[in-house]
């Protein structure tokens, strides 16, 4: 009997399919996080994704409904597949990054903390500010660093380009 599968494990994924399953996945896993956590406190997860569009739009986001709720979905995902693109790009320069994935995706998720927390983020019209504390700052390195670098450094490290070994 034969078992389909999307991507035999001896198959290497393009490097378009790396990109997009990576971003797609960290994409979905960073936004659940908050939606859980911040779920189990009461806060709808409209309200969470209106915090993602409220980067675009300032306060208004919060009285938008489901349509700003939205567009904080697609702009979040959109965040994600820029990143993993930026990801498959310096591990082609950086090959290293595909040696040691275990170590390159945390990193790189470091570093993308800091990138949106310190850069992004205040630059942006978004009106509320990150909770203080160490529960939040942990989770939130924690959604950076596993969910999303480690995810982009286990995914895109199997891209290979037509003719790559």
């Amino acid at each position: 009997m034969t078992v389909l599968t999307a991507n035999p494990a001896n198959r290497a994924l393009r490097p378009r399919e790396a990109i997009l399953a990576a971003g797609l996945i960290a994409a979905v896993l960073d936004i659940l996080n908050p939606i859980i956590i911040w779920g189990l406190k009461g806060v709808p997860a409209e309200r969470i994704l209106q915090s993602v569009s409220s980067g675009l739009l300032g306060k208004v986001a919060f009285t938008g409904g489901m349509a700003t709720a939205a567009l904080g979905m697609v702009a979040h995902t959109l965040i994600m597949l820029g990143a993993a693109a930026f990801y498959y790009f310096a591990s082609r320069r950086l090959p290293v990054m595909n040696r040691w994935p275990w170590l390159a995706g945390p990193a790189f998720g470091l570093g993308f903390y800091v990138f949106m927390n310190y850069l992004v983020v205040p630059l942006s019209l978004a009106t509320t500010k990150a909770p203080a504390g160490w529960f939040p700052v942990l989770n939130q390195l924690f959604c950076h660093l596993i969910l999303v670098g480690l995810t982009f450094s286990m995914i895109i490290s199997r891209a290979r380009r037509p003719g790559e070994a």
